[in-house]
């Protein structure tokens, strides 16, 4: 007979007005629209929902002691941990609720029973208010950096970040009972790995000076001196990346009057007049020559018209902005980075780089020689019989520049780097009109 009850009651249950969705009872319900012969039912000797004891009482009063009991239960706290750190949160601000309708079903089935709680658990507010809570545990990570002081690669290493696992705590809590649910929780954290780690930095990192060469200048000729200094100063702490192509002209810019360059003697037509940006070549000269000395690949370079003074054959590079340029590539894994360095009549240029053990020398070879003519003008301007040197004169070359480079089993290697052809200058003197 108790059976037959039970189930009938369960029927009667399912046509009362606002249940959905298979619900027996919903949680919020008002006294006028249970049927007497339900909520005068009582339940079984014996039920209970864990600690809360329900024999004989009616389905009215279990649902009001129900709620009571879990307003009670959720106001109850868990403490989240972590290191030292302790925070606590009730479990209805976590979302937590009780399965009302599960519950309820399980205590008519189930008569004279100990039925344990269904909690059900609302995700959105449980990661809310975590998120809100737990906030100071997470950290960005910060990338690996670099300085560069007293001309030395330093890595400011990376520090990794940090972030709560807010679906773990979750994990903990679903398909949980007010009993079973635990009283602590430690709280998970992950690394976040920085975007830029100290080892790619590592790789970065240059150790030493592997291009180095000076060249010298007359400081008497201020013009021109002063031109080399100041091109010399915008070189002066370039970075090169791995990769990357070093363009002479975009690096040092124009070379006007307006940009502070002087007039000073430069090569038009294989003779030497004035012009603005008069001794810069001399600066790309060094340049090249120390990069070939670093073993770097050249991806554009001119040779005089005609042979300079200030460094061998085959180891000029003249710049003309914007059409000629000098131009090298970094085909290495680490950073490269240039200093310069102008006192006392000598311009040198230092490329700093990752040592390979390679030792890198030019080699020189003639293959003509051409001898220069006397040009004689006459100058009114001069007593007569009076002779002036305009310009001296230089043979013309036609030379083939090599690169050796000497690994560190001393095999050597040999790479035509140019063949450049060097007109004669002329002796260019002046002389006073009979």
């Amino acid at each position: 007979m108790q059976i037959i009850s039970i189930l009938l009651f369960s029927l009667t249950l399912l046509v009362i007005p606002g249940c959905n969705q298979g619900n027996v009872i919903p949680w919020k319900m008002d006294t006028s629209q249970v049927p007497s012969s339900v909520s005068h039912n009582t339940l079984s000797e014996g039920t209970s929902l864990e600690g809360l004891e329900l024999s004989g009482v009616t389905a009215q009063e279990a649902q009001t002691m129900i709620k009571d009991w879990e307003g009670d239960k959720l106001a109850q706290n868990i403490l989240l941990v972590y290191n030292e750190k302790e925070v606590s949160v009730t479990l209805k601000e976590l979302g937590l609720a009780l399965d009302f309708n599960t519950v309820w079903e399980k205590l008519w089935t189930k008569p004279g029973q100990r039925i344990e709680s269904v909690l059900k658990l609302d995700p959105i507010q449980a990661h809310q208010i975590l998120q809100e809570k737990l906030a100071d545990l997470n950290r960005s990570a910060v990338d690996a950096s670099y300085t560069i002081d007293n001309d030395q690669f330093v890595i400011i290493p990376a520090v990794p970040g940090q972030v709560v696992q807010i679906d773990a705590i979750l994990d903990k809590l679903r398909n949980q009972s007010f009993a079973t649910l635990p009283k602590q929780v430690e709280i998970p954290v992950a690394d976040v790995a920085a975007l830029k780690t100290t080892e790619q930095l590592q790789t970065l990192a240059f150790n030493g000076i592997v291009g180095e060469y000076t060249t010298q200048f007359n400081v008497k000729d201020k013009n021109r001196s002063a031109n080399l200094v100041a091109a010399a100063k915008k070189l002066d702490k370039t970075l090169l990346m791995p990769g990357a192509t070093l363009s002479f002209n975009e690096t040092i810019g124009p070379r006007t009057a307006e940009t502070g360059y002087k007039d000073a003697y430069i090569i038009i037509n294989n003779e030497y007049v004035r012009g603005i940006g008069g001794g810069i070549c001399q600066v790309s000269s060094t340049l090249y020559s120390a990069a070939v000395l670093a073993n770097l690949p050249i991806v554009e370079r001119y040779p005089h018209a005609v042979v300079i003074s200030y460094i061998p054959l085959g180891q000029d590079a003249t710049v003309n902005y914007p059409n000629l340029d000098f131009k090298f590539k970094n085909d290495t894994s680490s950073l490269l980075y240039i200093r310069t360095e102008v006192k006392n009549g000598m311009m040198t240029v230092r490329i700093y780089g990752k040592k390979t053990g390679k030792t890198v020398r030019f080699e020189q070879k003639i293959e003509k020689e051409t001898d220069f003519q006397t040009i004689m003008r006459v100058d009114s301007s001069l007593p007569p019989g009076k002779v002036v040197q305009d310009q001296a004169g230089y043979k013309g070359y036609i030379v083939q520049t090599y690169r050796i480079v000497k690994d560190a089993s001393g095999m050597e290697s040999k790479l035509l780097l140019s063949r450049d052809e060097y007109a004669p200058t002329h002796k260019i003197l002046r002389v006073g009109a009979d």
